[in-house]
């Protein structure tokens, strides 16, 4: 690239710089206003080191850990992300990883200090061996990012590092582990019957779908009677402002599931409810719109809808008002507290369908598709809880085959 120019422009001072050739033809980078030619110069430096740099305002051989992380937090998560993953990798980063590790430059981090850290988390904070393995793993991805497509470093020192181990008694049980019962489940589904809780709940029990899924889904569009299929295209998230958006699913797990009978009944009686309290609120009736940014919006029926603005049919209440995943956070607690059931969480349901399926023999590749995670790996480890029925069934099986 050309050299940095400064020259006198009327009362002040300009910079400019020659660019990358576009269809042959040459560019120039400048900047005027500058009081002085001290000014411009210094201007004029930092503006270019950052365009030579694509945008990146540091050098990469100097710059420290903390700020390569914002730099990673902002431009790869933020952008690739859903901000549920934003604010937890940020949180972890600002609590545990920049007040041990921020400090080193990058390009100095060594897996000893890294080690380090890694160890002082069990002994000194006490973290379970899953939170440490979680903070581990948001530091390696940052790192992985840095060789590829970064090129900043050349290897990820925290290949080198390895795990505590943590004894059994300080292993926190995670409530993902948690099968609901048949007679849990149908305690459940009884309690909550005639409520808007209940068609939540069965989708995510028939179907095994994520509860942002869930209530991403558009009952007009994403439902085939014909075929019997229901389209997971999109997941409804919060964002930072606390507004509500559609994003794609976790992992871009864009998927059509097969349903039976008991779970199609339910929907098409919900859609034609739902049609019925159009006509009986009339222009009192709340319907929900997504604008071309993807963001939710409500208007009432008389109210003009903007230009861009497509109408969806999201989980709703009577009036039209749309549900949330945060209506599950007062499901839950309802589950907890008047039923008795301490070890439920939303996400459990999801847990359970893998288990049913895993239990009456469903190959583990059909149900990790169902599921929509990103490798097999994850369904084994994590959805397909060893029952006592599974371990019935291996003896059973055994003792067949011997005889």
């Amino acid at each position: 690239m050309g050299e940095l120019r400064t020259r006198k422009r009327g009362k002040g001072w300009e910079y400019s710089f020659e660019s990358a050739r576009v269809d042959g033809k040459r560019k120039s980078i400048s900047k005027g206003g500058f009081k002085t030619k001290a000014e411009a110069l210094a201007a004029g430096t930092q503006a270019k080191a950052e365009y030579d740099n694509a945008g990146v305002v540091f050098k990469p051989s100097e710059m420290s850990l903390s700020d390569y992380l914002d730099f990673w937090l902002k431009g790869h998560i933020k952008s690739n992300f859903t901000d549920n993953t934003y604010d937890a990798y940020e949180s972890a980063i600002r609590l545990h990883i920049k007040p041990a590790l921020g400090n080193y430059k990058l390009a100095s981090l060594t897996p000893a200090a890294i080690q380090q850290w890694i160890d002082s988390l069990k002994s000194e904070k006490h973290l379970s061996e899953q939170s440490i393995a979680n903070y581990r793993g948001i530091l390696s991805g940052s790192l992985k990012y840095a060789i590829y497509p970064c090129q900043y470093l050349k290897t990820n020192p925290c290949t080198f590092t390895r795990l505590p181990s943590v004894p059994v008694s300080q292993k926190k049980k995670q409530h993902t582990e948690h099968v609901c019962s048949l007679k849990e489940w149908n305690d459940i589904a009884d309690h909550f019957n005639g409520s808007y809780y209940y068609l939540p709940l069965m989708i995510c029990y028939h179907t095994g779908m994520r509860i942002g899924e869930c209530f991403g889904l558009d009952l007009k569009h994403d439902i085939d009677f014909d075929r019997h299929t229901i389209s997971i295209n999109r997941q409804m998230q919060q964002n930072l402002n606390g507004e509500w958006i559609y994003k794609n699913p976790k992992y871009d797990s864009i998927r059509t599931l097969k349903i039976g009978s008991t779970l199609e009944s339910l929907l098409k009686s919900e859609i034609s409810v739902m049609e019925m309290n159009q006509i009986r609120y009339g222009e009192y009736y709340t319907k929900t719109y997504v604008d071309p940014d993807n963001h939710l919006h409500w208007l009432q029926a008389d109210q003009e809808v903007p230009d861009g603005y497509s109408e969806v049919w999201p989980l709703t209440k009577e009036n039209g008002e749309m549900l949330t995943p945060n209506h599950m956070k007062y499901c839950t607690r309802i589950i907890k507290k008047k039923l008795g059931y301490d070890d439920f969480h939303p996400h459990c349901i999801r847990h359970t369908h893998g288990t049913i399926l895993a239990e009456n023999g469903v190959p583990i590749k059909t149900i990790m598709e169902r599921l929509g995670h990103k490798n097999i790996k994850t369904t084994i480890e994590r959805y397909i809880t060893n029952t006592d029925k599974m371990q019935d069934q291996a003896v059973a099986l055994f003792e067949a085959a011997i005889k």
